[in-house]
């Protein structure tokens, strides 16, 4: 039976990279987009596998609930739900941050991936194989100065990780996530140029992240090859702990 994947959030950097990689694998891959089409992945995934696509909003429940339940039907196999979903803002102090912009932060990167989760369980579970990944960031971990919500959402998604994974484990379901580092998206093109050189100096492996390195280690957690690993936020960071 051919495998499926549902990367949820695929019109961004890393989304657009783990389709490409699980395409590249000959998985089918049923993708979501908010605001962006996905016309440039759609016609990379042609030469490989096909892709199904969906608009997404993932603070809609309603619009959540109906997507799941078109793909777990259409699907017979899901491997794995992905939710590469996320936003980061323009750098604050915490006082100088609005009401609004701390709404839509825990709106989009926590709030939605507590509901993409539970709403995969339900399918997941009764299909008794498969994994959740989520992303997170080495901000979860560390915290970011200026970053304070972000932060907050980004060590929210480390602990939903590790709470799902053991009420997941009877059902055979495994749930990890994946903290990147400084990996070079449009979320974070805002830097400026020394800002980059400082944060490639500050990295031990002296580069910036890519979205396929990411992309990679996603991979891995929903194969076989990831059977025994579930719980676990991987770091995927060149080696830097903090900005």
């Amino acid at each position: 039976m051919k495998k499926t994947v549902f990367v949820i959030g695929a019109s961004g950097g890393i989304g657009d990279a783990v389709c490409r990689e699980f395409a590249k694998e000959n998985y089918n891959i049923v993708a979501t987009y908010f605001n962006n089409e996905l016309n440039n992945l759609e016609s990379y995934c042609k030469e490989f596998t096909t892709l199904t696509k969906f608009k997404l909003d993932v603070c809609d429940m309603q619009n959540i609930k109906s997507v799941f339940e078109k793909v777990f039907k259409d699907n017979l196999y899901i491997e794995s739900v992905i939710n590469c979903t996320g936003i980061s803002l323009p750098e604050k102090l915490l006082i100088d941050e609005t009401n609004e912009n701390i709404d839509k932060i825990i709106d989009i990167n926590l709030k939605g991936a507590i509901y993409l989760s539970r709403e995969a369980m339900k399918y997941l579970s009764k299909q008794k194989h498969g994994s959740i990944i989520n992303i997170s960031s080495i901000y979860g971990k560390y915290g970011g100065s200026c970053e304070a919500v972000y932060s907050a959402t980004k060590g929210a998604i480390n602990a939903l990780t590790k709470s799902l994974a053991q009420e997941c484990a009877s059902f055979n379901v495994r749930v990890n996530a994946v903290a990147p580092g400084y990996i070079a998206t449009n979320m974070t093109k805002r830097y400026s140029e020394n800002e980059k050189k400082d944060i490639i100096a500050a990295t031990p492996l002296n580069r910036l992240g890519q979205p396929d390195d990411v992309a990679k280690v996603i991979k891995f957690l929903a194969s076989e090859s990831a059977s025994f690993i579930t719980g676990e936020v991987i770091q995927v960071s060149g080696g830097a702990d903090k900005y």
